[in-house]
């Protein structure tokens, strides 16, 4: 028995379990539908229905057509949309925006896409997943969720060998255990590529003779893409609606994952002791457009400011900003261990919204500081030559904090 067990466990971590067989991918998994939806549309009360996900949802594209032909299919059904995308972002930081970006606008449906973001880290994104599913399904049991798969041109080759990807394989684990309908995206377009209709990674001003281009940089479809995308998501939810409300679950299985994120919290800096010398961004100009996601960013240029944070819990991440001022975080656990984080990249010449965890942590009491290393930082030599700029820009170095994120809660 102990041999069959730890079979199962190393299959699940070397990405063997919940692989699908090699063979033609399926486009829909219904399971149990999204029948509270449907009864809600077809009845002409007011829908909300959100999109959670990575900057391919934050795009104008599968997002707003869907949300136009849903419209065209209930016109007497008031409609309104939450655009819940982050680019560059996976379900890691999804689950800790769940509360925020989602469900403070009691939605009735949620995608949830982050099959590109999320690579190939089976406990993270089974943790985060399943956090995201079991804490939509606690704010309110009848909300229907369904999971979308994008793909990206490294995904390309394992597809059409009939495989899914990791993050899809460790996604549909969470789907059919709650019963919850996933729909591949990526099914049309591998088949307008076998029919040799389609370029997924097209070159600007190249004439391909009628072809669709799929999209310009091996990720984000084009318009004509993201009408791929919506037209499978359509004969998806037509095939759906077939499904009734009585055969979908009505408790809460038990969790798969005992270390899911289904109990997070976010709080401001402000709310844990730290030194004087730090500053609010607020009067930034170059700051301001996060400071809706991000009201109370806050930042030193000393290196002997720390914030300190004691939580009971296991998890702990930072969401900040990166850009031309950021530098690197020194970052000492429980007194005794000391990690940097550098928080600038080949991309720091525009500031953009970003985050990180530090590894997980034993269940239990812990105390994280927070200092800015200051050691110096060539950031000319980081950047891309090409986006590089004005380097005057790169000469302040501050440490930026956002928000905290943790599983657990903080210490009184």
């Amino acid at each position: 028995m102990t041999r069959v067990l730890l079979f199962c466990i190393l299959a699940f971590f070397t990405g063997w379990y919940g692989k699908q067989s090699s063979g033609k991918l399926t486009a829909l998994h219904s399971r149990q539908g999204l029948p509270h939806f449907f009864q809600k549309m077809q009845s002409g009360n007011p829908v909300v229905i959100a999109y959670l996900g990575g900057s391919i949802t934050g795009a104008q594209g599968y997002r707003v057509q869907t949300e136009q032909w849903f419209k065209e299919q209930y016109p007497r059904t008031p409609l309104k949309t939450i655009n819940a995308g982050v680019g560059g972002t996976g379900s890691d930081l999804g689950v800790f925006r769940l509360q925020e970006d989602v469900l403070r606008y009691n939605p009735d449906l949620v995608f949830v896409e982050f099959a590109v973001n999320d690579g190939t880290d089976s406990l993270k994104i089974s943790n985060a997943m399943e956090g995201i599913v079991r804490q939509i399904k606690q704010h309110n049991a009848q909300t229907d969720i369904c999971f979308l798969y994008t793909i990206s041109e490294p995904m390309i080759k394992q597809l059409q060998q009939g495989n899914l990807v990791a993050s899809m394989r460790f996604s549909e684990n969470i789907a059919a255990h709650y019963g919850l309908p996933s729909i591949n995206l990526g099914v049309d377009v591998l088949d307008q590529l076998e029919k040799n209709t389609l370029v997924f990674h097209g070159q600007k001003g190249t004439d391909y003779g009628g072809k669709t281009v799929f999209t310009y940089d091996g990720i984000h479809p084009g318009d004509a893409g993201h009408q791929i995308y919506t037209n499978t998501i359509r004969k998806a939810f037509e095939e759906m609606k077939s499904l009734n409300a009585s055969s979908a679950k009505s408790v809460l299985p038990a969790p798969l994952f005992a270390g899911n994120f289904s109990q997070t919290g976010v709080y401001s800096p402000k709310e844990f002791a730290h030194t004087g010398g730090w500053k609010s961004a607020a009067n930034m100009p170059e700051i301001k457009g996060w400071l809706t996601a991000l009201p109370d960013l806050m930042y030193t240029d000393n290196p002997k400011d720390s914030l300190t944070i004691r939580f009971k819990g296991s998890t702990i991440g930072v969401q900040d900003i990166i850009g031309p001022s950021s530098a690197a975080a020194l970052i000492t656990i429980d007194g005794k261990q000391t990690i940097r984080k550098l928080r600038f990249d080949r991309h720091g010449s525009w500031f953009r919204r970003n985050f990180y965890f530090l590894d997980p942590l034993p269940d239990g009491m812990h105390t994280i500081v927070f200092k800015l290393d200051p050691a110096p930082i060539n950031k000319t030599k980081i950047v891309i030559p090409s986006e590089l700029g004005d380097t005057a820009k790169y000469q302040p170095n501050y440490l930026y904090i956002g928000k905290i994120m943790m599983v657990g809660e903080p210490a009184n």
